[in-house]
Formats: C-alpha cells, sequence, structure tokens
C-alpha cells in the first residue's frame, strides 16, 4: 500500500492553506505524490496549442535509470501516443486513469511501442495520472512506477485528485482577482490622470512617510514632493494628506 495516506494530506493541504496560493507548489506537491504512492519520479506535463509538451520530471535530479533525456525528448514528440493520452482523446473523459486501466482496444501499440518500452526501462512502467487544470488539455502530473496500482491506491488517487483540483482552482481564482485588482487600479489611475510618479508619492505617503523622507527615498528635491502632492490632491478631489490617502486607499491605488 502507499507510503502517505488520507492523514498525512490531510496535514500537507492543512500546510498548504496557511498562506494564499497563487499556484500550485508542484514542487511540494509532487515531493508527495512520490512519497505516497512509493515512485521514483513524477512527469509534469504541459500540452502545447501545437500539439507539443513541454515536460519536467520531478525531482529534477533523477536519472531514470540513466534514461531520462532519452524519456523527456519521446514526451516531446510522442505523448500523444501515451494509453492514457488516447484515452482522453476518444472518450473526452478527464479524471484519474492509470496506464494498465486503459481498454487495449483505445491503445494503438505501434505507436506506443517505443514509449512503453522507455518507460519500462526507467524503472516506471506503470503510470498513474492526475490531469488537474482546466480545459480539455490540462497539466497532467504523472506518477511512476514498476507494478500496476491497486484498488486501494486508485480510491485514494481519487480522493487526492479532488483535493489538488480544488488547490488548483482556488490558486487560480486568486491569482485572477489580484490581477483584476492591479488592473483596476491601472485603470483609475489612468482615467483620473493619476502619473506613475504621483501614483508611487502617494503610496510612500500611505506607508506614513513625510515629504522630505520622500524626497530622499525618490531621490528628488522635498518641493518637488509638494508639487506631486498638490497634483494628487487636485485630481483626487482632497484637501490634505490623510483624505488623499484614504481616498487613494477606496480606489484601490494604495495599499492600505
Amino acid at each position: 500500500m502507499a507510503g502517505r495516506d488520507d492523514g498525512d494530506w490531510l496535514e500537507f493541504v492543512a500546510e498548504l492553506m496557511r498562506e494564499p496560493l497563487r499556484e500550485l507548489p508542484l514542487d511540494r506537491v509532487t515531493r508527495m505524490l512520490q512519497e505516497t504512492f512509493e515512485s521514483t519520479g513524477i512527469a509534469v506535463n504541459d500540452f502545447q496549442s501545437d500539439g507539443t509538451v513541454a515536460g519536467r520530471v520531478f525531482p529534477l535530479d533523477e536519472r531514470l535509470q540513466g534514461h531520462r533525456e532519452d524519456l523527456m525528448a519521446w514526451g516531446r514528440r510522442s505523448a500523444h501516443t501515451h494509453p492514457i493520452v488516447q484515452y482522453y482523446a476518444a472518450t473526452g473523459t478527464v479524471g484519474v486513469m492509470q496506464s494498465a486501466d486503459v481498454p487495449t482496444s483505445m491503445v494503438d501499440m505501434r505507436l506506443f511501442g517505443e514509449g512503453a518500452s522507455l518507460l519500462r526501462d526507467c524503472g516506471v512502467g506503470q503510470q498513474l495520472a492526475f490531469p488537474i487544470g482546466p480545459g480539455p488539455a490540462p497539466r497532467t502530473l504523472v506518477v511512476g512506477k514498476p507494478a500496476v496500482y491497486g484498488p486501494r491506491e486508485m480510491a485514494l488517487a481519487e480522493r487526492i485528485w479532488r483535493v489538488l483540483t480544488a488547490l488548483d482552482r482556488q490558486a487560480r481564482a486568486y491569482a485572477g482577482a489580484l490581477r483584476g485588482e492591479r488592473d483596476g487600479a491601472q485603470a483609475v489611475a489612468t482615467a483620473i490622470e493619476l502619473t506613475p510618479r504621483e501614483r508611487g508619492v502617494l503610496q510612500l505617503l500611505a506607508e506614513g512617510h513625510t515629504a522630505g523622507a520622500i524626497a530622499r527615498r525618490l531621490g528628488i528635491a522635498e518641493r518637488t514632493v509638494h508639487k506631486h502632492l498638490e497634483r494628487c490632491y487636485s485630481k483626487l478631489g482632497v484637501a490634505d494628506r490623510l483624505s488623499a490617502v484614504l481616498r487613494a486607499q477606496r480606489l484601490g491605488l494604495v495599499g492600505t
């Protein structure tokens, strides 16, 4: 059975959630998958629009019995011949799948023969795929080892896949929200014709710096800082520093 269980994954996810995720931390996730399924290595495959695959293998120093470079080259040109990829293409479904469970009627071994032999030489003759992300060709994490995965491992894999999918979805949403905040703030700054330098002065003002400290930080004269502030007041429709900072924060122009 696997080297890690549901309790370990609960602790792992709790640790990840201590900080907001902007993307799935592949180094940590692949290490956990490797320990869970006692795998030699984990491939991370990103399918490109031109049909090629950009792949990596974790750990990054894993040599795969001396065949790492051969496997990477095969993956870039022929990953579409893999049984799991053929299964996804034929059924239109995307979920946890191991190579041993793909119906033979869906696999063209004339195409996959070279890959099957190479994977066995690497010590990862059986593969378990975790498609993570949106779209019909999502990023796929592939766990490889010599033996077929048993029912208990597959049940655990299904639960892990659901957790990883949720984490990835949350990370994408958070990253998108941050991009939206930045885009929105820039739109406001443009609309009121606030220059990058004026916005920078506002940010330093919001952080509690005096005009003199701002001048030293930016390498400009203090009277120049006051001119920037006067223009900021006029564009924001306020009459003093506190009101400028509060208005800028409400508009998302500076941090709170």
